[in-house]
Order: C-alpha cells, then structure tokens, then sequence
C-alpha cells in the first residue's frame, strides 16, 4: 500500500512524513504561482517528489502556462504535475478545462495527474463527471501519455466503491484515492462546502457526531480498511494538519510491519 500526500506552499515541509515520496502542491485562486515552483524547489531537494498543480482557469494565456512549467522543470526538476481545472468562476484566460491544457502539448515528457470526483461535480452531474474522466483514459490511450487519477476526497466508503464500479469498464488509469487526514468535525464541514464533495458533507450534517469521532479519534483508519482490497495508493488532504497526518501515517504503517 502506498500513500502520498497533499500540502500547500507555504507549509512547513519539514514536518512531512518519510514514507511518503510523492507530495502534491495546491495552486489557489489568485495564488503567485512562484510560491508553488518554491515549494516544489523546497520539496525536490530534501528528497521528495513533488507534483504541482496546474489549474486551467487560472492560467492567464499560453506564455504564463509555458513559463511556469519552465520554471517548474528548471527549479525543481519536476516528472509530473497534476492538471485541474480549477476555480468554477470564469477562466482569467483561454483554457477552461484540463482537455484544454493537454492540447497545447506544452506537458510532454511529464507524467500527468487528472482529477477524479466520486461524488461528483458541483456543476456536473454524474455520468458527466464519468465521460470526462473516460475522455482523459482516451487521450492517455491514443498518445501514449502516462497519467493517473488523483480524486477528491471522500468521507463515504460505499460511494467511492459504487464510483469504482462504475468507471471499472473505462477507466485503465492508477487510482490515487483521496481520504482526509485526521481533521474536526468543523473543518471537514467548511472544505466539504468549498470541495463539493455532496455526500460526504450530507453525512456530516446528518451525523456530525459520529463522523467527527471517528475522523478525530480514530483518524481515516476505516476508509483505508473498508477500500484497500480495490485501492492500493491513498492520497491524504491535510487541511492544514501536516503533523497530524504525519503522526497517523507513521502509526498507521507500523501497525502494518508487525507480523500477525
């Protein structure tokens, strides 16, 4: 089982876990996108392999995607990078979606991240969240291009399993499987909201009570347990909380060397 993990770039890096290897860096809104090439700079030379985000609608035209995947490549020597398409407010620029960052060709040799969504899309239903994934398994096919699939996070074990199921006939991509790192109660209610993840912010406020136990006290344990037989790679969402994610990993995988 393998894990990765996200974080933003102005966190202190020094507190990430050393068994993880891969490390993803958010690009907000209205971010300076040199604070994320620094962090990936930061990130590559204590030995981690850091994947970038590249979000469409904030990229202001073809020079400002270009210039910053140079420095990207130059500062931090980065393989691969993970494009989303961002904020739903209106594009800064001409690209909109990640289909249309993957046609300016500007990513070649990189290994390529896309987003996946079990619960779906705020501004898209279901089986249109499936037939963009599926279009982004079509593009890796005809070019050759090695990408995976790094999802939202999810509270809801049978949700990410009816997900699996339904993409199972398409979907050829690995599978990075978001999962929250132990977090309050009010903080997955308030990146729940932002994140539009739909089900798991309904279990919240139906049982705020119960879900908030468990992410507190015994941290995403059940997720990994109830979806390792299908998922072999989780990708964790710190909010913030990189030592606690940290602490839960390293309890996490030494449970899982002693012999039973």
């Amino acid at each position: 089982m393998q894990f990765s993990i996200e974080v933003t770039p102005k966190v202190d890096v020094s507190e990430l876990p050393q068994s993880v290897r891969e490390v993803s860096i958010t690009y907000l809104p209205g971010a300076d996108d040199r604070e994320v090439v620094v962090q990936a700079a930061r990130l590559k030379a204590l030995g981690y392999d850091p994947i970038p985000h590249v979000p469409a609608r904030s990229m202001r035209d073809r020079t400002h995607l270009s210039d910053y995947l140079a420095a990207l490549r130059d500062q931090a020597q980065i393989r691969q990078v993970l494009i989303i398409g961002g904020s739903p407010d209106r594009p800064v620029g001409p690209f909109s979606s990640t289909l249309d960052l993957l046609e300016t060709g500007l990513f070649d040799g990189l290994r390529i991240g896309v987003a996946g969504h079990p619960e779906g899309m705020p501004m898209l239903d279901e089986p249109a969240s499936d037939r963009i994934l599926a279009l982004k398994n079509q593009y890796a096919r005809e070019t050759g291009t090695d990408m995976f699939v790094m999802t939202q996070w999810s509270l809801d074990v049978a949700t990410v399993r009816a997900w699996l199921d339904r993409i199972e006939p398409f979907n050829h991509l690995p599978i990075y499987l978001g999962i929250p790192g132990p977090t309050s109660p009010a903080t997955l209610l308030k990146f729940a909201k932002l994140c539009g993840v739909k089900t798991s912010l309904l279990g919240l406020k139906q049982q705020s009570s119960r879900l908030g136990k468990l992410l507190t006290v015994q941290t995403p344990d059940y997720l990994v347990d109830g979806l390792s037989p299908r998922i072999t790679h989780f990708h964790i969402y710190t909010f913030g909380g990189v030592a606690r994610s940290r602490d839960w990993l390293t309890t996490r995988l030494s449970q899982e060397a002693i012999p039973a």
